[in-house]
């Protein structure tokens, strides 16, 4: 099983460039564990700040706040394997928007201790130092997709928020690859699916772009840009 944790972990971008006798080290002295969660079932609470990280492995967890009338009010399911989970909440003094971070399925996690990235353990040093500085790089990818997303918001067309989001993703040669569905990604630029569906459509239709199953390529990158302008 210790094995298997250690590849695990290894997916996830908290415990990029760690060794494998590093994460054992972890293992052996606790600061790492398994978990499952069933339907339902809560994870953390967000009042104080949470005992452990969470690696996601399997299954799916959203954040949930409950209103006064007693509905329940959840963010973006996360399924993606490898995520790290509350580690917002870990490092912030101000109570978060959400209440709890709960199951919506049968979950299986990996839960690293917060005492490791909170409290200077002169034995875990060269440990420690690996864990922060990939902690500055999620929070700086975090910071950049909210930066993105704002200023996607901000466009008032989804003609002009599509193209934006096109040309920050696309390649060298001039091609973008959906990893999301297109669901997600409508999620993303504020609009609705079918809305994105019908403005993609224009765009292929104005020779703007070609559109090959989750492929794009923009065909005219001068009037491309013009949209923005």
């Amino acid at each position: 099983m210790k094995k298997d944790i250690t590849q695990l972990l290894k997916i996830s971008s908290i415990c990029q460039n760690l060794t494998d006798e590093q994460i054992d080290r972890l293992i052996q002295n606790n600061f790492i564990s398994f978990a499952q969660y069933n339907r339902n079932e809560i994870l953390f609470w967000t009042d104080n700040k949470p005992s452990n990280l969470i690696i996601l492995l399997s299954g799916g967890v959203a954040m949930g706040k409950n209103t006064h009338d007693g509905k329940r009010v959840l963010s973006t399911v996360n399924t993606n394997i490898g995520e790290l989970i509350g580690e917002v909440r870990l490092f912030s003094d101000k109570k978060l928007f959400w209440d709890y971070c709960v199951a919506l399925k049968y979950s299986e996690v990996l839960e690293i201790s917060s005492e490791i990235l909170l409290n200077p353990l002169e034995k875990y040093a060269d440990i420690q130092l690996i864990l922060i500085q990939n902690m500055m790089r999620i929070f700086v990818r975090k910071f950049e997709f909210l930066s993105d997303k704002v200023k996607i918001l901000s466009f008032s067309s989804a003609r002009d928020r599509i193209a934006f989001y096109f040309l920050s993703m696309q390649s060298k040669d001039q091609q973008v690859i959906f990893t999301e569905t297109r669901e997600e990604i409508a999620d993303y630029l504020g609009m609705a699916r079918p809305s994105l569906s019908r403005e993609l459509g224009r765009m292929q239709d104005e020779g703007l772009i070609h559109i090959k199953g989750n492929e794009v390529i923009i065909l005219n990158q001068s009037l491309f840009k013009n949209i923005l302008e």
